[in-house]
């Protein structure tokens, strides 16, 4: 959705989006059924002045400019729900009057993960522009063949919030998607929404990283669904693999292609691409670097069929600078960004399996945008031992283990908020922190880089074992100034009133160049919204935060 309307102030907004404990449910409980697959909408009134913001926007459901805030959690103490619930969707308007819940439920006779809202993201689909709300579920079970295949949900927004009883409904045996539905293909595993076609409508691309392709299991492919005037349709759908002649590379046993995905502009015309990860490819064959990024121009048709490029894991081991510094896993988190300014889109990697030569220390590799596409010898490599990025370089700190990419600083260049979910703070093993890099006409750059744990002045709470602050992150339009603010999630956090061991789970909002002639820079906002704080008489959301809703949603789960 993208608007110009008046400004308003940060705390108002802030003071919109939060809640207490809920006081009362509207209309109960109302399940939708879909194909056969059924979820649970649930309701909670709130008091809620209208907002107005401007500028881009990410996750604007009811259209006021200002972005809303739609985040997983695990579902527990959950009361007056057909079947047990299997994830939990919670969406938090800026001016709806109004939080949403939405339930997935597992069904008499199957039983499976609490995967519903495993990948979560925003897009304007239908081009009404209200932002729309794709929630994947990769367990999910095929009501005909009783496959756990995966599906994924569209919740249409409008000047009201999200609207339940609209909702459609995706799965490999829909009418006009490829392929069948088959046990562990965790369809809906990863989703990213952009323009690839250029109609000014969103369209989206879905991974199901345990496709197999012929004998080859847990090869990966990718759906992409294109908008229309009445929303996603599986009409002229694209189905992807590495066996395909236009898709680099050739499918293997456990490639996992498409386990993550980001579509972005990447050259300057007017259509977005799409980036694949397979961070998985070449793994137990190569000994300098696994994984593989790859890059599918956008086009009149959709993705082309032409043009495509990759690299490798290995490919990037020169650009690291040691010998010891070892890209593993390349491609398990995605995002595109301009961070140099030049009218060309960066692709940003994320490798939390990297050796730094810490294990699992991270990097995160930047490959410069570039109308040839990608290139090993385009790349630049951060970790924590590079000049100017905060943290100390441990075993398992994951670095690059969640990325999100957007104008912090409002100077035209991408910034890219990295977490490091298990940094170490003190003797706090997995307390984890976030860092900030900014861009700079010279593109990513450690200068004037931030770092954030919760021991730091104005960030709620302290630092404590298993906090795993920084293993969600998300840039948003959150207070309606136009610059992206944060939110950083930290699903290990216990707040008072939880049960030791069963922990809400946080998200903490920061704002993005908070005062005019302040150097660009997010600042704590000295609050946070916990699992708690959503409890209602129907469901209790733990773990909140695991995914937040954005541009591309998938990866590794901490």
């Amino acid at each position: 959705m993208r608007r110009s309307t008046a400004s308003v102030s940060v705390l108002a907004v802030l003071a919109g989006l939060a809640i207490g404990v809920p006081a009362q449910a509207a209309e109960g409980v109302q399940t939708i059924t879909r194909d056969g697959v059924v979820i649970a909408h649930h309701r909670v009134a709130k008091p809620s002045t209208p907002m107005r913001g401007f500028g881009g926007t990410r996750s604007d459901f009811d259209g006021d400019g200002v972005d809303d805030v739609a985040a997983t959690a695990d579902p527990s103490n959950y009361n007056g729900l057909p079947y047990p619930a299997m994830g939990v969707v919670s969406v938090r308007y800026s001016s709806a009057p109004q939080v949403d819940y939405f339930i997935g439920l597992m069904s008499q006779s199957d039983s499976g993960c609490s995967c519903f809202g495993m990948a979560l993201v925003a897009g304007d689909f239908n081009g009404d522009r209200y932002d729309d709300l794709a929630i994947g579920d990769p367990d999910e079970v095929d009501p005909g063949n009783k496959a756990h295949g995966g599906g994924v949900w569209i919740i249409p927004g409008s000047k009201a919030g999200l609207v339940p009883n609209s909702a459609i409904h995706f799965n490999q045996s829909s009418a006009g998607v490829p392929d069948v539905a088959e046990t562990w293909d965790r369809f809906g595993a990863a989703l990213a929404a952009g323009d690839i076609n250029g109609d000014a409508r969103d369209d989206l691309a879905i991974g199901a990283y345990g496709e197999s392709v012929g004998s080859k299991a847990d090869a990966g492919a990718v759906t992409v669904l294109f908008g229309g005037p009445a929303g996603l349709t599986a009409t002229g759908a694209q189905h992807l693999h590495q066996d395909l002649a236009a898709v680099p590379g050739a499918a293997e046993n456990n490639d996992q292609f498409g386990y993550s995905l980001a579509i972005g502009k990447v050259d300057s015309n007017r259509y977005q691409d799409l980036v694949i990860g397979a961070p998985r490819e070449n793994d137990g064959v190569s000994w300098n670097g696994t994984g593989m990024v790859t890059l599918m121009w956008g086009g009149p048709g959709g993705v082309s069929t032409t043009g495509a490029t990759s690299v490798t894991g290995a490919a990037v081991a020169p650009a690291t600078g040691d010998a010891n510094t070892i890209a593993w896993y390349l491609g398990d988190v995605l995002a595109i960004g301009d961070v140099n300014g030049d009218g060309l889109g960066e692709v940003v990697a994320g490798a939390p399996g990297a050796q730094t030569p810490h294990i699992n220390g991270g990097l995160v590799a930047v490959f410069t945008g570039r109308t040839a596409g990608l290139s090993a010898g385009a790349v630049r490599i951060f970790t924590q031992r590079t000049a100017g990025v905060p943290g100390d370089p441990e075993d398992d700190d994951r670095f690059g283990g969640t990325l999100a990419v957007g104008d912090v600083t409002r100077d035209g260049k991408a910034d890219v908020l990295i977490g490091v979910p298990g940094e170490g703070i003190g003797s706090q093993a997995e307390a984890g922190m976030v860092v900030l890099l900014k861009g700079s006409a010279a593109g990513l750059t450690g200068t004037g880089a931030q770092g954030f744990d919760q021991n730091h002045a104005v960030v709620p709470d302290t630092a404590e074992r298993g906090d795993k602050f920084g293993a969600s992150v998300a840039l948003l339009n959150l207070d309606g100034t136009g610059g992206m603010d944060a939110l950083v999630g930290s699903v290990g956090e216990e707040v008072s009133g939880d049960l030791a061991g069963y922990p809400s789970g946080t998200l903490v909002p920061f704002h993005g160049v908070p005062l005019p002639g302040a150097p660009g820079a997010l600042t704590p906002a000295n609050t946070s919204w916990s699992g708690l704080t959503l409890r209602t008489e129907v469901i209790w959301p733990q773990r909140y935060g695991l995914r937040i809703a954005g541009p591309q949603s998938g990866g590794p789960l901490f």
